[in-house]
């Protein structure tokens, strides 16, 4: 029977720690998911993160990786400030170590280091229906059922715009892709095909295409007439929600750190299509 006892939790401190650790990681990745880890795409999302060192903490069991849990920095802004972002992805515990509070451990661990900085934070993620409920009890997430993606149709141009301009005011944060090497990290994920220019971001995905990020409500009318797109909104954001056909619920969640102010943020795909 495994026990806490035979178990060591590990806090990793720099990509080469990180780095060491992959083999074990990927296997881990399988074994939670089904499917094998892109390497080039974890060390996209991990090692050539221009916002910095992931943090990450495991638990290890004879050296293997039994337990992960881990945040990738990014950083959200307005044209005022700046808020110490990281997002949370890629939790995993082994099958044989589920009944071990690993997820909760692990988490605090991290959680712990930001904390620690003394400056205010916000951990977010995108929380699927299996893992939102421990987000929610066990971390003390706000996790959100209020976003959905919607179908943009070329004659809801000017509906959409309102929602942008409600959605994105002033103090709304968002990933800041006039950023040279934010940009260029962003649009340069593996195996995928957008680019970012003159203020809006479009991915095309098989025929249709996905607004993954748009600087203001204005760069609307660059997208091309006969284009329709999937955007996220928020629904309560949305004058006449129902006037858009929506593709499927999205789901935002976040946890504040060292901070009581909740910031307004702009939720747009360039956030979530990470991993």
């Amino acid at each position: 029977m495994n026990t806490s006892e035979n178990i060591e939790l590990v806090d990793l401190q720099t990509k080469q720690e990180l780095l060491e650790h992959y083999a074990s990681i990927a296997r881990l990745f399988e074994d939670s998911f089904g499917k094998p880890l892109d390497k080039e795409l974890w060390e996209w999302a991990y090692i050539n993160n221009p916002f910095g060192e992931p943090l990450v903490s495991v638990a290890l069991h004879e050296g293997e990786v039994v337990g992960h849990y881990a945040v990738v920095p990014m950083n959200l802004e307005n044209a005022q400030d700046k808020l110490s972002g990281f997002l949370s992805m890629t939790t995993m515990v082994s099958p044989d170590f589920r009944k071990l509070r690993l997820f909760q451990r692990l988490a605090e661990r991290v959680y712990d280091r930001i904390e620690s900085r003394k400056a205010p934070a916000i951990v977010f993620g995108f929380p699927n229906d299996n893992s939102a409920p421990g987000f929610i009890k066990r971390l003390g997430w706000t996790v959100s059922e209020d976003y959905k993606v919607v179908r943009v149709q070329p004659n809801q141009r000017e509906e959409i715009v309102n929602f942008i301009k409600k959605a994105q005011d002033d103090n709304s944060m968002t990933l800041n892709l006039e950023d040279p090497e934010i940009q260029a990290w962003r649009t340069r994920k593996p195996n995928q095909n957008w680019a970012y220019e003159d203020g809006i971001g479009l991915k095309s995905i098989g025929g249709s295409y996905d607004l993954m990020h748009i600087s203001d409500a204005s760069q609307i009318e660059k997208i091309k007439s006969e284009i329709s797109f999937n955007m996220i909104v928020k629904a309560n954001d949305v004058d006449d929600s129902e006037a858009f056909e929506v593709s499927f619920p999205y789901r935002f969640g976040f946890r504040l750190f060292n901070t009581d102010d909740r910031p307004d943020i702009f939720v747009q795909m360039s956030m979530s299509d990470v991993f």
